[in-house]
């Protein structure tokens, strides 16, 4: 049967890229995947092993370049710079999601009604403006496999009729909102902290009233933990030279060996991420109680969301002793969840 309405919220970070997503009055689904698009430049040698069912990634072909987008492609590094919104690579992670989302479904679709999509606080005055205008572009995407015959190509270009461009914890605070059984006085302050893999942002209202003093956002997420990381287990072990990529599998192994090295154990370095989270984090409360002097606010609620939460929420429960805090399930999908709730009221 035809899909006749489908919702998209979209986060994409510079760690992972995040999709929610809905067909009809139908419940919500997910797609995450590492924010990385690997250009290839041998299709010959990519299709060998594509062919034979040996990889877990999508060829996504974008301005006449080829990318190859999906879980394991975390192991080629990903990009941290702030003109990302407008590279070939974000536009093939854009249609990487829409490829899981059309396979999960089982069904393709050319027209997205409601796609919301966000930015970090730092840059969303800059670039949402760039960001909805990219979005307007459309994208080129492959059919899945199993659905080329049905559909009877073997890709489809897909165009948005509705496009929202919102600061990446607006869909976190959303998503916390739509779980309360009853909604905080509208005289509270409430804060979301979104530590992502490049920065780190809050975000505050005041019922439904942004307050542009109390949000901010610095260079200083997981990708910073990581690399103190590195920059320890050099110290140690000066032959290693470890990427945040491997720290960060390390990181969740807690073990890995390096040719050369030999084993090393990640569970001694967690005081590491520990002790950087902290600073970050204080980072943040020094900066809020400067704003709280100056324009004599209290906070009420801060709620942690984001894919680097696992990282910070210690640390942020020590520095923010005294406010009610929460973390919202799954804090990774938290924006990209937000991001769905917003579109599924879109016209």
């Amino acid at each position: 049967m035809a899909v006749i309405r489908f919702n998209l919220g979209l986060d994409v970070g510079y760690g992972n890229t995040k999709g929610v997503w809905s067909a009809d009055a139908g419940p919500e689904h997910n797609v995450i995947s590492p924010s990385v698009a690997h250009e290839i430049r041998d299709l010959e040698d990519y299709r060998a092993p594509s062919s034979a069912g040996q990889t877990d990634e999508v060829l996504v072909q974008v301005d006449g370049r080829h990318y190859v987008v999906g879980p394991s492609t975390a192991v080629y590094g990903r990009t941290l710079h702030d003109n990302y919104i407008h590279t070939p690579q974000y536009r093939a992670l854009v249609a990487g999601a829409l490829y899981m989302a059309f396979k999960d479904l089982g069904e393709v679709v050319e027209w997205v009604d409601a796609l919301v999509v966000g930015l970090p606080v730092y840059s969303f005055g800059k670039f949402r403006e760039g960001l909805a205008a990219e979005m307007g572009k459309g994208f080129e995407v492959p059919v899945p496999t199993r659905l080329r015959a049905a559909y009877g190509k073997d890709s489809v270009f897909v165009r948005a009729k509705a496009i929202k461009v919102m600061p990446q914890p607006v869909g976190a605070m959303t998503d916390w909102r739509g779980r309360l059984a009853v909604p905080p006085p509208e005289g509270d302050t409430v804060i979301v902290a979104d530590p992502g893999y490049k920065t780190f942002d809050w975000f505050a209202m005041r019922g439904h009233v942004i307050i542009p003093d109390l949000s901010g956002a610095f260079d200083g997420g997981v990708s910073e933990l990581l690399k103190d990381v590195s920059v320890a287990i050099t110290r140690k072990h000066p032959n290693a030279r470890v990427d945040i990529q491997t720290v960060e599998d390390g990181l969740e192994r807690g073990k890995i060996s390096l040719v050369g090295v030999g084993s090393i154990d990640f569970t001694e370095y967690r005081q590491t991420v520990r002790k950087g989270a902290r600073i970050i984090a204080q980072r943040m409360a020094e900066m809020l109680q400067r704003s709280q002097q100056s324009n004599k606010v209290r906070v009420d609620h801060l709620i942690l969301a984001g894919g680097g939460a696992q990282y910070f929420e210690d640390a942020m429960r020590e520095v923010f002793a005294g406010v009610d805090f929460s973390v919202l399930p799954r804090p990774v999908l938290a924006n990209a969840r937000g991001f769905w709730k917003v579109a599924a009221c879109m016209a």
